[in-house]
């Protein structure tokens, strides 16, 4: 065939796949597609900015979406593109990420957000000292919900305004300086997070939140007396339902006088393993009260008393252990008014056995789940037994179990006893 011949053969072709569409062509709902498939932000705006169509359609996507920026993302950027940047996006920034230790573009990158991002809801801070620039940011926002600063340093003593966002919901510090007086008067601020943390004593110390409603203070250096700090969260913190703290010596019983409170994480702190014996009687004698969680870590010292205590909780349903190689059978034995538990938790607890968890399971006609972890003296025998004792047909009760780091083995799974159709226990080998 000539070469002639087969041109115009294929003419016809070439004129059916020839494309005359442009991309300014396509309808709104394909332009706003083509933005959910752009996974940043700065390349959605770059789109945006080819062309008044783009533009348009980016303002009606970006108003149903939560723009994330990421400070870092701006590095390359040059003026002119910069501004375009925070012109177009800056309205519809929800949350913002600051890595403190990248310093380049410091003091426009905070005006520039400050100017244009007027709806910020949420500040991650990282790497942050008390030379804080984009602190300033903060004062200049009117709608902030939620602010997490992660320092350097925890002898950082940060100078930020926050009075105008009368909205913010939630604070966080991390490794820093905390006195009080920046967070005072806010009545919508219902969580408050203080983790390794130094807290001083001062006239404006003081947690004076009605609405709180968690409270961690977690691995927090007090310069204060804790028994001053202990009555002004039982005072002040009247609503709160979440308490961490590490810590529960001398005083800590006043805290068990809080109305609501149904979640407690108590850890040992490197001056104490005290685990506050008033704080568990005040407790046992309302029968827990409205406490649903109870979390203890470290090496507390449990005595008999402690164990009584704890098994009149009756509003429990979770009890966790973690840590700790103090607990051990024998306390077991007082566990009996768990009525209403559910999941109890051990994690690293080397002298609990087969039988401490044989009497947990019998004392316990709630009790569906057990989250073991890394305790090596929890065997076979401990899910056998486990599997003959719920058998029986009425009460009917499954029990999963989470034996991560224990001394159960898989091949158990393949047993006739696991096997059977009466076994109402369930093995997970790797946490869910």
């Amino acid at each position: 065939m000539s070469d002639e011949k087969l041109h115009f053969g294929l003419a016809p072709l070439r004129s059916v796949y020839r494309c005359s569409t442009n991309i300014l062509d396509l309808n709104l709902d394909t332009m706003l597609r083509v933005y959910d498939y752009l996974a940043e932000l700065t390349d959605q705006v770059r789109l945006a900015c080819t062309a008044p169509k783009f533009r348009e359609a980016y303002k009606i996507w970006a108003r149903t979406h939560r723009h994330t920026l990421n400070v870092e993302d701006l590095e390359t950027m040059r003026l002119p593109e910069m501004i375009n940047f925070f012109t177009l996006a800056g309205p519809y920034i929800k949350v913002l990420l600051v890595d403190c230790a990248w310093h380049d573009k410091e003091s426009l990158l905070v005006e520039f957000i400050a100017e244009y991002c007027k709806n910020l809801e949420e500040i991650y801070y990282t790497n942050v000292t008390d030379d804080f620039h984009y602190g300033a940011i903060m004062s200049r926002m009117r709608h902030l919900k939620r602010i997490t600063i992660d320092c350097e340093d925890a002898e950082d003593v940060l100078s930020f305004d926050l009075q105008a966002n009368r909205g913010l919901e939630y604070f966080e510090l991390v490794n820093g300086c905390y006195t009080g007086k920046h967070l005072c008067g806010f009545p919508n601020l219902q969580t408050l997070v203080l983790r390794d943390c130094l807290l001083w004593n001062s006239g404006e110390f003081g947690i004076p939140l009605k609405s709180l409603r968690i409270l961690n203070l977690d691995d927090c250096c007090f310069e204060v007396t804790n028994e001053s700090l202990y009555q002004k969260i039982a005072d002040c913190c009247v609503d709160l339902e979440e308490l961490h703290f590490s810590g529960c010596d001398s005083h800590f019983e006043v805290i068990a006088q809080l109305p609501k409170l149904k979640r407690c994480t108590l850890k040992t702190w490197v001056t104490s393993n005290e685990l506050n014996i008033g704080f568990l009687n005040t407790l046992a004698e309302q029968r827990g009260n409205r406490l649903t969680h109870l979390h203890l870590s470290g090496q507390f010292e449990i005595t008999n008393e402690h164990a009584r205590a704890l098994g009149l909780l009756h509003s429990l349903e979770e009890l966790r252990w973690s840590n700790n190689d103090n607990l051990e059978d024998d306390h077991f034995k007082f566990f009996n008014d768990l009525g209403l538990l559910e999941c109890f938790g051990l994690c690293s607890c080397g002298r609990v056995t087969d039988i401490g968890l044989m009497r947990l399971l019998r004392k316990c006609a709630q009790l569906r789940l057990m989250d073991l972890k890394e305790c090596d003296q929890i065997t076979n025998e401990f899910v056998l037994n486990a599997i003959g004792c719920l058998a029986k047909p009425t009460p009917c009760r499954h029990l999963v179990i989470n034996v991560l780091g224990t001394k159960i083995k898989e091949e158990l799974l393949t047993s006739m006893a696991y096997l059977a159709p009466l076994n109402n226990v369930k093995l997970n080998f790797i946490r869910a």
